[in-house]
């Protein structure tokens, strides 16, 4: 990002190291593992990514049709109550990289309350309580060996890449980055805000616009800090992009065959204009066709009317050298 002589920001991904870290692929459950809890699944990687039992969504527990109802019954009545109680229902948070910003929102969604900003039970106390919600209800604690079996079809999202002898680290529970708001579509938790918007009228704004957004019971949605100063149609646009977002990463699900890719968040040229575009940046340029006709099309998604502004460098010296980065980029290292 360049204003006038000045790097403003700056990026890097190697092409031969490309960051997966919150893609999303279809994958097939290889092997349960009771004494650790946990799955591991065949996502197309080398080593098979590894699946906790508390990532995994209970939709995805093969259980007899009355026992599924009973349980998501009582999955409803224990968010209701949650609710009631001035407490945020979170299932699960995940992922702590500031480049996709999933991870602003997911932190922030560990201490977020909606109803009241004085809560009457504290998050240290959230979990417990939570499980006594679920005891009084009569709920069967399931153990993951009863529930989920080996050749399960699952769409996972990856939460951690993989590190040394250790597979990636995979959950259910997806959330996907817009420009202003992150979605969740399969985590029922209303609405929320990122605990980095610290201004309280800039909290009651976002309340109040959230409060106009009609959300899906089965969704979750927080604003992440770049929604702080946002109008409820900015954001409203932003939550329906991604809802659509969703939507056809759902079709491409049904139509794929376990292992595979079925959306990649990871690309720096996406991230770049989701995270660092903004109304006061004038132009794109894009040097090499490839990556120009990706910035176009997302541009088209993201904010149709500026498409305009994505121009192809056609220059003979690279770009980065024709503008001057490549000489400040050096300067730094002397």
């Amino acid at each position: 990002l360049k204003s006038g002589n000045s790097i403003e920001e700056y990026e890097y991904e190697n092409k031969n190291k490309i960051n997966f870290k919150n893609n999303i692929y279809l994958g097939t459950i290889s092997r349960v593992e009771p004494s650790l809890q946990a799955a591991f699944v065949d996502f197309g990687r080398m080593k098979h990514g590894f699946l906790a039992f508390n990532d995994i969504q209970s939709d995805y527990y093969q259980l007899p049709t009355e026992d599924k109802e009973h349980l998501k019954s009582v999955e409803e009545k224990i968010r209701e109550d949650l609710k009631n109680t001035n407490i945020e229902e979170i299932n699960n948070v995940n992922s702590n990289s500031e480049v996709a910003n999933i991870d602003e929102a997911k932190e922030s969604s560990k201490e977020e309350v909606i109803s009241s900003e004085n809560s009457e039970i504290k998050k240290d106390d959230k979990k417990s309580y939570r499980d006594q919600l679920k005891s009084n209800y009569g709920l069967k604690k399931y153990r993951i060996q009863e529930v989920i079996k080996p050749g399960q079809v699952v769409l996972i999202q990856v939460l951690k890449e993989e590190r040394g002898q250790k597979g990636a680290a995979l959950t259910t529970f997806i959330s996907l980055a817009g420009k202003y708001i992150v979605l969740m579509p399969n985590t029922a938790k209303g609405g929320g805000i990122s605990r980095k918007i610290f201004n309280s009228n800039d909290r009651r704004k976002i309340r109040d616009i959230l409060s106009k957004i009609i959300i899906p019971k089965s969704m979750g949605v927080i604003v992440r800090t770049a929604g702080a100063n946002k109008t409820k149609n900015e954001i409203e646009k932003d939550f329906n992009n991604t809802i659509n977002t969703w939507e056809k990463i759902k079709d491409k699900a049904i139509q794929s065959n376990a292992p595979s890719l079925i959306y990649e968040e990871g690309d720096i040229i996406k991230r770049s204009l989701r995270d660092i575009y903004d109304n006061e940046t004038k132009y794109i340029y894009v040097d090499g066709n490839e990556g120009y006709q990706k910035a176009k099309k997302f541009m088209k998604e993201l904010v149709p009317k500026n498409v305009k502004f994505v121009k192809k460098y056609r220059g003979k010296i690279p770009l980065f050298h024709d503008a001057g980065i490549e000489k400040n980029l050096n300067n730094i290292f002397e």
